[in-house]
């Protein structure tokens, strides 16, 4: 299938919701009890609807429609590979996994951690980024037997159990990106600057050029072979910084994530003793930004305390937000592309591993006059145990639909349940889709005629539908892939709607 343009997609798909204000309360559904998951992913072949929880403690376990598997994907704790070191830190284990995108062929994935080889060997501390391959006859189990080292992050003879980063993910670009911590841990905890945090020479870590720490990092993965840097990495060339590196002055990029739907790239730095910070990185940056760790902390000057950026040439974040309420580590979030809560769309939700209070989850919206940050209730059912569950993180199903994970549990948002007006647009499920339509009008719409326009304006189908009780079904298992716009006559003509739906390369 083509590939449709980001600028093409992004004008498209503004055309199924309207500019909703963000929710003041979302409901989630609790789907499992699990011990400190840290991640969730998924393979990208789309006729593959399993999740991959990503266990900090050493486990990879498989979700199918809700359901635990028995026997996990990948098992590099005490009771399979026993080869994680887990210090004095919780941030020791598994940090971050991806799946290669010709996974479908190669059966290729990546795993950072830290702990030894997968022979045993190597240092104990120190993170490493280890390619493994599916079972060649068991796509639920991990073949062990065969991996391959891509890379280690060296951090001397003295190593800080703090600080990894450690996410991966594949870019839009097909390159994979890193994220790597300064290497250090918190200070003295003295505030308003210098309170010793990324205490490595004059500079630190992050704004050091010939390390990977306090980093993020782009490289071209070839599964179990060598790494390649990709051509126009920003500081390909310069004898005096290290190929691999996309961006610097990071402190702790524990999470990032890119806009499914724009590209833009979204990154969550934890702070020091004073603020937590959110950047964003727009879709077709050519790299070698200075996101201002250790000068900055946030927008304030931390090393020096005054002074310290006199050519302004740091990158500032969207947004910074103080430690108030107990709020002590950003886990980021994600930019909201699903279709089951229109009124999230195009919001930026994120939350905070400790905040206790009643303030837990946030959104950031970009209005003219900036980002703008609203606090958001998620309800739960029997609530949140305080001063128990802190926040690890978000993540999206192939369909864009959102999940956060906490040390106790894994979540799954479902609706904004203030939502009932009937100016709410018709919702689309599945959305990609490969089959069966639905169509979910809201209060008060019924639906008449459905017209399917292909990206280049050609009028592509009118769908035959059955509606039973307002709900609308029809099938696009005949359509080409490709992006479409449903022009949708409603109420006997009185009211029009358009709605953006993807058709799965299977539905043809």
């Amino acid at each position: 299938m083509r590939r449709i343009p980001f600028c093409l997609l992004f004008l498209l798909t503004t055309l199924a919701f309207p500019a909703w204000a963000q929710p003041d309360t979302l409901l989630a559904d609790r789907v499992l009890n699990y011990e400190w998951p840290i991640d969730l992913v998924h393979t990208p072949m789309d006729d593959d609807d399993r999740l991959f929880i990503v266990g900090h403690f050493g486990k990879v376990d498989i979700l199918v429609d809700g359901e635990l598997q028995e026997g996990s994907f990948l098992d590099l704790s005490e009771t399979g590979l026993n080869i994680l070191n887990f210090g004095t830190n919780s941030e020791q284990g598994i940090n971050g996994m991806a799946f290669d995108p010709d996974y479908a062929n190669n059966g290729y994935f990546y795993v950072c951690y830290n702990g030894t080889r997968p022979d045993g060997t190597g240092d104990e501390i120190e993170q490493r980024i280890v390619c493994f391959q599916v079972d060649a006859d068991n796509p639920d189990v991990a073949d062990t037997s065969t991996w391959y080292e891509l890379l280690e992050f060296d951090e001397g003879d003295d190593p800080e159990p703090g600080h990894n980063g450690g996410k991966l993910a594949f870019g839009p670009d097909g390159y994979l990106y890193v994220s790597c911590g300064d290497g250090g841990s918190t200070g003295n905890g003295q505030q308003g600057g210098n309170s010793g945090g990324d205490d490595h020479g004059e500079i630190g870590n992050g704004q050091d050029l010939q390390t990977f720490l306090g980093k993020l990092l782009r490289i071209d993965a070839h599964g179990m072979e060598p790494y390649t840097i990709p051509e126009d990495n920003p500081f390909v060339g310069n004898p005096d910084a290290l190929d691999e590196i996309w961006s610097y002055g990071w402190r702790n990029p524990w999470r990032f994530n890119f806009d499914r739907l724009t590209g833009d790239l979204f990154i969550a730095d934890v702070g020091e003793v004073d603020w937590e910070e959110i950047n964003k990185e727009p879709a077709g940056f050519e790299g070698g930004g200075n996101y201002g760790w250790r000068l900055l902390e946030g927008p304030m000057c931390y090393n020096p305390t005054v002074d310290c950026d006199p050519d302004n040439a740091t990158i500032s974040p969207i947004h910074a937000y103080p430690h108030d309420d107990g709020e002590c580590a950003t886990v980021g979030g994600v930019m909201y592309r699903g279709t089951e809560i229109p009124t999230l769309y195009g919001h930026y939700l994120y939350s905070d591993f400790c905040g206790f209070y009643d303030e837990k989850f946030w959104i950031i919206t970009e209005t003219a006059d900036g980002w703008v940050r609203k606090p958001c209730w998620v309800e739960v059912p029997g609530g949140f145990i305080q001063w128990q569950e802190n926040r690890f993180g978000f993540a999206e199903d192939r369909n864009g639909e959102v999940y956060f994970m906490t040390t106790l549990g894994l979540y799954r948002l479902t609706l904004d349940p203030n939502a009932t007006s009937e100016k709410m647009p018709l919702i689309a499920h599945p959305n990609p889709a490969k089959g069966e339509v639905i169509l979910q009008p809201g209060v008060g719409i019924t639906i008449d005629g459905i017209e399917m326009v292909d990206s280049s304006g050609r009028i592509a189908a009118y769908p035959e539908f059955t509606s039973f009780e307002g709900v609308v079904r029809f099938d696009v298992s005949d359509m080409r892939a490709g992006v479409y716009i449903l022009n949708i006559s409603c109420n006997l003509g009185s009211d029009f709607q358009q709605l953006r739906l993807v058709v799965t390369p299977d539905g043809q």
